[in-house]
């Protein structure tokens, strides 16, 4: 861009010579080409706003102001009009210069600020409230008729008489394509056996000029050559024979539709133009005012999908009456589609219900004979199962009965089987989609992705749900996995290229059903730096994630790559580190789980990694755990980490200090392992960590490391409803840490550890766990509800001296011989028992 403007030097060249290449000209930040618009100077999409009321502009809606102050992008009705110069002496103006100041509330709202963007206006602003009104007005109409206007009209008798004559013409067509078939597939059988005939037959006669009569043998072999030679090529030509029939009659078949299709919008079109007439007394032309027969043009939606409902909950109420029709068998797709109608208020709603039937059928199971009459229940859906008519024309032919305009769009997918970074040659990967026009835009629906059925129980009892990000699809999201042939099918204001749609990541629809967004721009082949490639996720909730990491080179096997990558989740964010064995290509797979405790992961998105460093960049192995960071137990229990949100802690020379916050009686318990890379003779790392402190609303954690390496802490606690005492309680794990120890600690000397009554007490002295022997050692601790303190040192008790400020202490000879020693406390007049706080080791 900027060598396009370079060689400018006419008046208001400024405003693009400032632009520096790939930013945005409002909000400054890269702009990335699958969110990019261009009008001489780059926009995100979402940018692309009027500058003074926020309308979402479009590339034949903006206009462009430059000749005044500031140059930016406008509506038609926002568009500054200059009608001169005013200056502060002009009539008037010094007046208003001194009136009274506006609130900076309602200022920023009219120009903006950093933190509330001149286009963020609030619901009670004019124009938006109008547009409320007019969404409004639009969820309450259809553009071409609700079931009581088709009612009341008689479009649903007209509809069957048409759909009589369809059904005789597509009859014909379906025997044609069979007496075609059986006739092609009989000359295919007659080519073979003659041209087999001729080949035995010039055998022979070569054999019995070399041969003598009499040696049959010879003859037997070269006979069965010939007949495996001539069973393969029949297969071969046949099946390449079938496929190319089937691939004739889906086209056949498809054109058919279409024209059908077409035949049935305009005779609704028809209808609602003789209903104005009537209703006019006045003279219509020949052609129907409302021409549904003629495509919409081809523009991106003038609205996200959120504009039209915010989740699908909203549509429960046609979701549950679509189930109990697609209980029932209909003979006729009139009948089928005058039930889904029945209920709907407007295009959506009607679109809504035939997704939802198609994707509640599973066609795919349909047992159909050759034998049905197209007039059974299941007659109508023939052509699915006979492979001649697609999820998609279905969706078009029921979308026409309904009134609404369809397109099957024909491109390349990312589908099954398609990993990171592959190129799309010949019919590989090749798919078709749909479009439906539906309030004043096109909007992608998919009902063949859709209809993937997922299994799911609920009270015992199970039933499917389909994939609800394939229905009202927004370009931005849907161009990760589908490219049209057509550019414009893009549904996009600048149309990436083909190779720009390989360079994006595979993203599958769990991805954007659970609210995931990328944190940064990140192309589909990640290169290592430095060892490691780092990819970060913004979730709106706590989700459970899992990956798989595969190395183009077949001699690394599973568990070479083991432990290769990691994850962490700091508060709204989830960060993948992948750390490769060694230079090379990988392929990395996360998925995604919404319930905690489901064993089932779905596909969210993957990625193609290149490695191409040296051995003295590449990592050590990660602890195998399956991730760091906080559980949805951690929330329930109103547990929060205080100091240390991020799981990954690195350490060096220094102990670290783990604060929580921690209701009183909530139990803890926790584990601290050393996992490499260096050998050690430690066998209890137990003992590096300490619990320093516990009051009433936190607990302290002091983490030590002896030696170098990675080290995992890991925090559990009992879910709701279970005591301490209950024996079949089991701890669950709350908060997971990785330690990450570049230098070890200056003191490697083991912790104390803290007994169960610890809560509410301070250990000053010695902060060690072990305690050489044949020394006289001070013991200082504060308890302030103990009534007396001892040390337990073999067999020998030693009673503290109680000092001011619930300070206890006593100094202890420590003996010649290795034993525990534990401080306890008695916190009752009523019982002589002491209770253990704090343990050592004498040695």
């Amino acid at each position: 861009m900027d060598d396009q403007y370079s060689s400018d030097s006419d008046e208001g060249d400024g405003f693009y010579s400032s632009q520096s290449k790939d930013t945005c000209y409002r909000c400054q930040k890269r702009v990335y080409p699958v969110e990019r618009v261009d009008v001489g100077v780059l926009f995100h999409r979402r940018c692309f706003r009027c500058r003074v009321c926020g309308l979402q502009l479009t590339l034949r809606t903006f206009r462009w102001q430059q000749d005044g102050q500031p140059a930016d992008v406008y509506c038609h009705g926002h568009l500054p009009k200059i009608v001169g110069i005013i200056n502060k002496d002009a009539i008037g103006i010094q007046s208003a210069l001194n009136a009274p100041k506006l609130g900076v509330h309602l200022n920023e709202q009219i120009r903006g600020g950093a933190f509330n963007p001149g286009w963020q206006y609030d619901a009670n602003a004019l124009e938006f409230s109008h547009q409320r009104e007019l969404n409004h007005q639009r969820k309450q109409r259809t553009s071409f008729g609700t079931y009581q206007d088709f009612e009341s009209l008689g479009v649903f008798d007209a509809q069957t008489e048409l759909e009589r004559r369809q059904q005789e013409e597509e009859d014909r067509l379906y025997s044609q394509l069979t007496l075609e078939r059986r006739k092609r597939i009989n000359t295919l059988e007659s080519e073979i056996k003659l041209e087999k005939e001729k080949s035995v037959k010039d055998l022979i006669t070569n054999i019995e000029k070399k041969i003598e009569k009499t040696n049959k043998v010879g003859l037997e072999k070269e006979s069965q050559k010939i007949e495996e030679i001539y069973k393969r090529k029949r297969e071969e030509k046949l099946k390449y024979l079938l496929e190319k029939l089937s691939e004739e009659e889906k086209i056949r078949v498809s054109q058919l539709i279409e024209k059908h299709s077409q035949e049935m919008l305009f005779l609704i079109a028809e209808k609602l133009c003789l209903s104005e007439v009537s209703s006019s007394d006045s003279d219509c032309s020949s052609s129907p005012s409302v021409n549904l027969c003629r495509p919409p043009p081809v523009a991106p939606p003038e609205f996200r999908r959120s504009a039209l409902f915010k989740n699908p909950g909203e549509l429960d109420h046609i979701d549950e009456k679509v189930l109990n029709i697609a209980k029932t068998d209909y003979s006729s797709f009139t009948v089928l589609v005058k039930s889904l109608m029945q209920d709907c208020t407007c295009d959506l709603e009607k679109a809504r219900a035939i997704f939802r039937w198609i994707c509640l059928k599973d066609l795919n199971k349909i047992e159909i004979d050759d034998t049905v009459s197209s007039e059974s229940p299941l007659g109508i859906l023939r052509g699915i199962k006979q492979g001649t008519e697609s999820y998609h024309d279905l969706f078009k032919r029921l979308c026409s009965y309904a009134g609404l305009y369809c397109e099957i769009i024909k491109g390349y997918s990312k589908g099954a089987g398609y990993k990171p970074g592959m190129k799309f040659e010949g019919t590989k990967f090749r798919n078709s989609w749909t479009a439906v026009f539906l309030e004043g835009s096109w909007c992608f629906i998919n009902c063949n992705w859709g209809a993937r059925h997922v299994k799911c129980t609920q009270n015992a009892t199970f039933y499917y749900r389909s994939d609800e990000f394939y229905f009202i699809t927004d370009p931005e999201d849907h161009i990760h996995q589908h490219f049209p042939d057509i550019p414009k099918w893009q549904l996009l204001e600048c149309p990436v290229t083909l190779a720009e749609f390989i360079n994006l990541p595979v993203v599958k629809s769990p991805f954007f059903n659970h609210g995931i967004k990328f944190a940064n721009h990140y192309d589909c082949t990640q290169y290592t730096n430095k060892g490691l490639v780092v990819l970060q996720f913004n979730i709106p909730n706590l989700l459970g994630f899992g990956y798989t990491f595969e190395a183009k080179d077949a001699s690394l096997t599973a568990n070479k790559l083991e432990g290769r990558a990691m994850i962490r989740i700091i508060g709204h964010k989830a960060i993948f580190t992948v750390a490769p064995p060694k230079a090379g290509k990988y392929y990395f797979t996360i998925y995604v789980k919404e319930d905690w405790t489901s064993e089932s992961l779905q596909c969210a998105c993957a990625f193609r990694v290149k490695c191409r460093e040296r051995r003295e960049h590449i990592k050590s192995p990660f602890p195998m755990v399956p991730f760091f960071g906080p559980t949805p137990l951690m929330s329930k229990l109103d547990i929060a980490p205080l100091t240390h949100i991020d799981p990954l802690v690195v350490y060096s020379y220094d102990d670290v200090f783990l604060r929580f916050q921690v209701p009183e009686r909530t139990e803890l318990s926790y584990t601290y392992q050393y996992h490499g890379p260096f050998q050690t003779s430690i066998t209890d790392f137990q003992r590096y960590t300490f619990l320093s402190k516990r009051d009433h609303e936190s607990v302290t954690f002091q983490i030590r490391c002896p030696i170098m390496g990675k080290y995992v802490l890991s925090v559990f606690g009992l879910g709701s409803g279970c005591a301490a005492t209950d024996e079949n309680s089991v701890p669950e794990i709350l908060f997971r840490y990785l330690i990450d120890c570049k230098q070890p600690a200056k003191d490697k000397r083991p912790l104390p550890r803290a007994c169960h009554r610890w809560q509410g007490n301070t250990l000053y002295e010695p902060i060690v766990g072990d305690v050489p022997l044949g020394t006289r050692m001070n013991f200082r601790v504060c308890a302030p509800k103990a009534l007396d303190v001892a040390l337990l040192a073999g067999s020998i008790w030693h009673h503290f001296r109680e000092l001011p400020d619930n300070m206890w202490m006593a100094t202890v000879f420590t003996g010649t011989e290795e034993c525990k020693a534990k401080i306890y406390a008695k916190f009752s007049q009523e019982k002589c028992r002491f209770s253990p706080l704090v343990e050592f080791h004498i040695r």
